[in-house]
């Protein structure tokens, strides 16, 4: 077999086994209220929007990416966040932004 073969094999050969470890998340953004938080869970309840490409307005839990996150919001808050999605369809809270303080909302 000619060395040209052998490099077009191993280069090949490299490419698949390095295409089996790349994790193509998708990632999206959504505006909603925060109806719970179940700290034990590292959940948020959140009413959101819909969802551009992913989902229509729905209330469900999401995961968050960092438990830290659960303390920076309270039930009532509006929030942008971003959702990343695994390759089996997970969804995970991996950012989100106060947009709406509930102060403010149970002050109107």
């Amino acid at each position: 077999m000619s060395i040209a073969k052998k490099f077009i094999i191993l280069i090949s050969m490299m490419f698949i086994i390095l295409s089996s470890f790349t994790v193509m998340a998708k990632e999206y953004t959504a505006k909603g209220t925060v109806n719970a938080i179940k700290s034990e869970s590292k959940k948020l309840t959140i009413s959101h929007g819909p969802v551009k490409g992913l989902m229509g307005a729905m209330k469900m839990d999401f995961t968050v990416s960092d438990p830290a996150m659960l303390s920076d919001v309270s039930i009532g808050n509006t929030i942008k966040f971003t959702l990343d999605e695994d390759k089996k369809g997970n969804l995970t809270i991996t950012d989100l932004e106060i947009i709406e303080n509930s102060e403010k909302v149970m002050a109107e």
